[in-house]
């Protein structure tokens, strides 16, 4: 799962957690010239980039590289937070025999911050809980990406937006959902009436800004 750098077509790919970034990394590897190593302990000086990395790290290693950040076309997914949540969750829980309740668990997520917790090297994890705004802007509150795309509308927005980037795709080529869970039930069956409400407020923005509803 992870980002993606074309020198040639100069755009810069994040992989923001649990918002179908699997399926679309897969789509741009014909079109990529650097693809993050396997995971954040498999960083190295020649390629520091990890999977979930945020832009404004990215940001400070094409500056130290000396390649001009600004001249490449910058996206990323955000995704419904009720529906993002619970995908966090079970990935996180999937392994778990006796995990936290779901609604006890989201009360000591952050989005931003510690995110949802777990391992320094665990990204995925932090910022899977992260919201939109605090994944893509800086410390000063500038966004650093050119286009976030509602990964809703992926299979009828993608294709042409990839088009518009000058890629050589074709009209009916189509975005395959991987990672998706068998008998995965609704994501309303989470929650209760106050943790719903209680994640209207604290991911407001991504709400706000991107027109999502529970």
């Amino acid at each position: 799962i992870n980002m993606r750098i074309s020198h040639q077509h100069r755009f810069i790919f994040f992989a923001n957690p649990k918002t179908g970034s699997s399926s679309v990394r897969q789509f741009l590897d014909p079109y990529s010239d650097i693809k993050a190593v396997k995971n954040y302990h498999h960083l190295t000086a020649e390629n520091p980039f990890y999977p979930h990395m945020r832009p404004v790290e990215a940001k400070a290693i094409f500056d130290r590289f000396g390649w001009r950040f600004a001249d490449y076309f910058r996206f990323v997914f955000v995704r419904n937070p009720w529906a993002r949540l619970v995908s966090l969750y079970e990935h996180i829980h999937c392994n778990n025999t006796s995990p936290p309740a779901f609604n006890d668990w989201l009360m000591w997520i952050k989005p931003y911050g510690s995110g949802g917790g777990g391992e320094e090297t665990a990204r995925w994890q932090r910022y899977g809980a992260y919201s939109i705004e605090h994944f893509i802007k800086d410390s000063d509150g500038n966004i650093l990406v050119d286009k976030v795309l509602r990964l809703e509308d992926i299979n009828h927005e993608f294709i042409p937006f990839l088009q518009a980037l000058k890629l050589p795709v074709e009209q009916n080529a189509y975005i395959i959902h991987r990672n998706s869970r068998e008998g995965e039930k609704n994501y309303r069956e989470y929650y209760s009436k106050r943790s719903a409400d209680y994640i209207a407020d604290i991911y407001r923005y991504d709400i706000i800004n991107y027109g999502y509803q529970f």
